[in-house]
């Protein structure tokens, strides 16, 4: 008999779309900043949409990751106190943040952002700068969502048993 090879499952998570995404901004964002300074600086052409597309970039680089952030618990920590807690009392402070102040920060923000992102669907808003990038009404359905997500994320992960899954090690 000969062995079987294994296979792997490729496992693509939601978080896991938005980190690639964010990813490609990176990306994105390298390579437009290097035709902008060409084209400024080399060809002496300016290009009033550059500051658009670099802000939509980063916008994406910064954003689309949070939700993984909080799910994998990869948050950066400044442990002046919590270092020397035992472990049970930092999951009792982190299902506080989370059930406490994120989720409503988050739905707060999400619920506060839905009429400004239905008037700026109503008038298909565009940039505010003169010849930028249309679609700034994208970017703010975006937004909202964002909030909508850590919100949604902060009260699944808040309220499960054990707030990180596997390995629950704070």
């Amino acid at each position: 008999m000969t062995a079987q090879p294994r296979r792997t499952k490729l496992k693509v998570s939601f978080s896991g779309v938005l980190r690639g995404v964010a990813a490609l901004a990176v990306v994105a964002l390298l390579m437009a900043q290097i035709v902008i300074v060409a084209l400024r600086y080399v060809f002496s052409a300016g290009a009033p949409w550059a500051t658009d597309l670099l802000t939509y970039l980063f916008f994406f680089i910064v954003s689309l990751p949070l939700v993984g952030v909080i799910l994998h618990n990869e948050s950066v920590r400044v442990d002046v106190f919590s270092g020397r807690f035992p472990p049970r009392l930092n999951r009792v402070i982190d299902r506080i943040a989370l059930l406490g102040l994120l989720f409503p920060a988050m739905a707060w923000a999400a619920w506060n952002a839905v009429p400004m992102v239905r008037t700026s669907w109503r008038v298909l808003e565009g940039s505010p700068t003169l010849g930028g990038l249309p679609g700034l009404f994208l970017l703010k359905t975006v937004t909202a969502l964002v909030f909508a997500a850590l919100a949604l994320v902060a009260l699944i992960v808040g309220l499960r048993p054990r707030l990180y899954g596997k390995g629950d090690e704070t």
